[in-house]
């Protein structure tokens, strides 16, 4: 085997074995300190801290998202500027590295159309809601 291979084995070990426990191990420690709290301002009588409400099932039961249309469409237009800012992004950097280092891989660029493409989806989609909204006003 090849130094690089070996390098490669470790770097594939350490983002898809040792980061995802560790994140793991972090969630769970973190679960923990917010119990811990918890059961201190249960036993002191004073009043709970509140919970994170920015769960699935809060965002299913509608509970936290009580947005107006508006601002939905807003949330689309906020993460398709920065989706499409990300894409060029990283389409700057893979084209700096792939001019700069010869061993390193064209075909890389390519991964920078994915930010790229998903941000111009959602920002299609804010202006199909936009235009949505103002037909529905002027409806009214």
């Amino acid at each position: 085997m090849k130094s690089s291979d070996v390098s490669d084995i470790w770097a594939f070990a350490i983002v898809f074995g040792i980061l995802p426990i560790a994140f793991m191990i972090a969630a769970v420690l973190v679960q923990r300190l917010k119990t811990q709290e918890r059961l201190r301002a249960i036993e002191k009588g004073l009043p709970l801290p509140p919970d994170t409400p920015l769960t699935a099932l809060a965002f299913r039961e509608r509970k936290v998202f009580n947005a107006t249309p508006r601002e939905v469409a807003a949330a689309f237009r906020v993460g398709g500027t920065i989706c499409v800012a990300v894409g060029l992004g990283l389409l700057v950097l893979f084209t700096a590295l792939a001019e700069t280092i010869p061993e390193f891989k064209k075909g890389v660029i390519a991964v920078s159309a994915v930010p790229f493409f998903l941000g111009v989806g959602f920002l299609i989609e804010y202006r199909l809601r936009r235009k949505e909204i103002e037909s529905r006003e002027q409806s009214r």
